[in-house]
């Protein structure tokens, strides 16, 4: 193999762009995918959570005795167990690596309803789950507020919350809207959102001598790596995560979690694997969810129907405890062309856990008030609303006045109203018994990101092609485009490469988020895949040992927006270094 020509792709008609099957699709729907929780361990115990039922307040008393004497019950820990035995760790928007700063065990204060306060650990989950339905906790309530106007919620400036938040500001919008021929103003609202996938947020840890073993489905193995060592007072390199396949995620399992150091202590006192699988209604509030927002909307447009103001001023929950909440008036104030615009975002801190992303990305809160606000200003002005947004387009983003690298928004919009027929609206919505059925529009937002990322790529002897990163596998086929790209580059079959992915023993990576992940992964392989060529073509034959570090990933940065309808895709680019390394013909590629 080492005398071909690998310096070009085979030459066999190309994987990538044309439908292929899965190379997990056969294991998933026999039922033969192991998810975390389906992982069996010798001598597991099982674990079961407690959780709050009040709001806010403290905690006066715990009685553990009933359930303890319960058959199979092992230990029933809280806060008295564990109050410093977990170090804080910062929320990962903020330096840090957890998706919630708050410590649940780490006191007697309740910070939000559904909190842990006690975690049970049986030799069965249905001994644990029975004895944490027998643990009486005693509380002393305190006043709460659970929403965006209840007395006591903290209204604060994102801009003061977040240090490095900016309010895209440009010309004297109130002025510009004054003087408008038309004008547009509403309220909008978006209502908390749960994401409570089919495979829940489990975890379990395994103890092997001073190495902490966690398989979680997480989609940053780095972050739960990191952040369970500092919490736990580990070196990370005594640290394992595996994540495998993820039975869905929507935005959470984003880092570490809140209830993972609890397992791992349980695990190391009683000196034996401990596996937790909650039940789905605790679901709703040891993980993130989506807070409720609220928008208010100033559009002003001239008698053509070109904007000339626009006012966005958008509120969203939060928690008290971490400096973060979910924005957007960053894309709604470079959608369209406007001379002036304000925005202003403001936090409102409640008695909650922290918010998190979710599906879609946090911009569609804000989104869904712009284009609402637009398809208005539309009807007010008797234009159709595509043409309406024809007329503000823009090459440049109106804040920044920078170009945008693509821009297809209209021509998508052209696309799609041919292909739904778009005419059609002009007669109005159809009826179908009591419902009415019309067509409208709307343009989504996100920018193109890439993330770092290191790949490492083996050929052995015989042709078979590895590909290894500590990336995540969340369902959406990463493993399988990752084969058909090493296919198509190294010129080999895809049943001859092999994906391992989801695993801190592998080269590391960023996490699975922001839309970033094949723009990041796809970019390294390429350069791997590239390097590798370059080796064999200059006749460095399989086998042969040249061992080299992996080069560090470089911090991750994003491109310019690419905007389209939400139907679109953004465009990929990437750049980076490559190294070789192990035994085999290889290489480790960064991006």
């Amino acid at each position: 193999m080492a005398e071909q020509d690998r310096s070009a792709p085979s030459a066999d008609p190309a994987l990538l762009g044309r439908a292929h099957v899965r190379l997990d699709g056969a294991e998933k729907v026999t039922g033969a995918a192991l998810y975390a929780s389906d992982r069996r361990f010798p001598n597991r115990a099982h674990a079961a959570l407690v959780t709050s039922a009040i709001a806010r307040g403290r905690i006066s008393g715990i009685d553990s005795a009933v359930a303890a004497a319960r058959p199979g019950v092992l230990g029933i820990f809280t806060h008295r167990d564990f109050a410093g035995a977990v170090r804080p760790v910062k929320h990962l928007m903020a330096g840090g690596y957890a998706n919630s700063s708050y410590l649940p065990l780490g006191s007697d204060r309740i910070a939000y309803a559904g909190q842990i306060v006690a975690l049970v650990v049986a030799e069965t989950v249905e001994a644990a789950r029975a004895a944490a339905s027998l643990v009486a906790v005693t509380c002393e309530p305190e006043a709460y507020a659970a929403s965006l106007d209840a007395p006591g919620a903290e209204i604060v400036r994102l801009a003061d919350l977040k240090a490095k938040h900016t309010d895209p500001r440009r010309g004297d919008a109130d002025a510009a809207l004054f003087a408008a021929a038309h004008r547009v103003t509403a309220l909008y609202r978006t209502p908390v959102q749960h994401h409570n996938p089919m495979e829940l947020f489990t975890t379990t840890c395994v103890w092997e001598g001073e190495r902490l073993v966690v398989h979680e489905p997480t989609r940053y193995v780095g972050a739960l790596r990191h952040g369970l060592a500092e919490q736990l007072g580990l070196d990370p390199g005594n640290v394992r995560v595996v994540s495998g396949p993820i039975g869905g995620h929507f935005g959470s399992k984003l880092a570490l979690s809140q209830h993972t150091a609890l397992v791992a202590l349980a695990a190391r006192r009683l000196g034996r694997p401990v596996s937790l699988v909650p039940t789905r209604r605790q679901c709703f509030t040891i993980a993130n969810h989506r807070p409720e927002t609220r928008h208010e909307i100033h559009l002003g447009a001239d008698r053509a129907g070109r904007f000339t103001a626009l006012v966005h001023e958008a509120e969203m929950g939060a928690s008290r405890f971490d400096p973060f909440a979910m924005e957007g008036t960053d894309v709604t104030a470079s959608l369209y062309a406007c001379p002036a615009i304000r925005t202003e975002e403001r936090a409102v801190r409640l008695d909650r856990n922290t918010p998190g992303p979710m599906r879609a990305p946090p911009e569609v809160p804000y989104l869904f008030a712009l284009e609402s606000a637009v398809d208005e200003m539309a009807g007010l002005l008797g234009l159709d609303p595509i043409e309406l947004r024809r007329r503000n387009d823009t090459a440049t983003d109106p804040v920044s006045g920078k170009p945008f690298t693509t821009r297809p928004l209209i021509r998508c919009f052209e696309a799609g109203a041919e292909a739904f027929d778009w005419g059609r609206r002009r007669q109005g919505p159809a009826r179908d018994g009591p419902w009415r059925i019309g067509l409208g529009c709307a343009a989504a937002v996100r920018p193109v990101k890439i993330a770092p990322a290191v790949m490492r790529v083996a050929i052995a002897p015989d042709g078979t092609v590895t590909v290894e990163s500590a990336h995540h596998e969340i369902g959406n086929g990463i493993t399988t485009l990752l084969a058909m790209g090493a296919a198509d580059w190294l010129g080999v079959p895809a049943a001859s490469v092999a994906v391992r992915l989801g695993d801190t023993d592998l080269p590391p990576a960023g996490l699975s988020g922001g839309s970033s992940t094949t723009t990041s992964l796809m970019s390294a392989l390429d350069q791997a895949c590239r390097a590798l060529r370059g080796r064999l073509a200059a006749g460095v034959p399989p086998g042969s040992a040249r061992p080299c570090a992996a080069p560090p990933p470089r911090r991750g940065r994003s491109g310019r927006r690419s905007i389209r309808p939400a139907s679109g895709r953004p465009a990929r680019r990437g750049s980076g270094s490559a190294a070789c390394s192990t035994p085999r013909t290889s290489t480790s590629t960064s991006s």
